[in-house]
C-alpha cells in the first residue's frame, strides 16, 4: 500500500474542470479546494512504479500548473505482518 499526499495548484478560472479531471483518474481523491486553485489531493496505489505515473500524471492536466507531493508513506504487507507478530 502506498499513499501519496499531492498540493495542486491550478489555473483558478479552471478549477472545476481540473477537480472532475483528477476525481476521474483511479486512486486519485480530492479532499479540498480553495478559491484561489489549490486543491488538497490523495493518491493511493499498491505499485510504487504506478504511483510514480499517477503523480506525474496530475502534472498532465489542463489546467494545472504544479503539483507537489508533501507527503508519502508506504508498506509492505510483508513487513505489515512482520510489526503485527512482533
Amino acid at each position: 500500500m502506498n499513499i501519496s499526499g499531492v498540493l495542486v495548484h491550478a489555473d483558478s478560472k479552471k478549477i472545476d474542470q481540473v477537480k472532475n479531471r483528477l476525481i476521474e483518474m483511479p486512486g486519485v481523491e480530492v479532499h479540498a479546494v480553495t478559491e484561489n486553485g489549490r486543491l488538497v489531493v490523495t493518491v493511493e496505489e499498491d505499485d510504487e512504479k504506478m504511483m510514480a505515473d499517477t503523480v506525474l500524471n496530475l502534472h498532465h492536466c489542463e489546467g494545472v500548473l504544479s503539483a507537489v507531493m508533501v507527503y508519502q508513506y508506504g508498506n509492505d504487507n510483508e513487513d505489515f505482518e512482520e510489526e503485527i507478530e512482533i
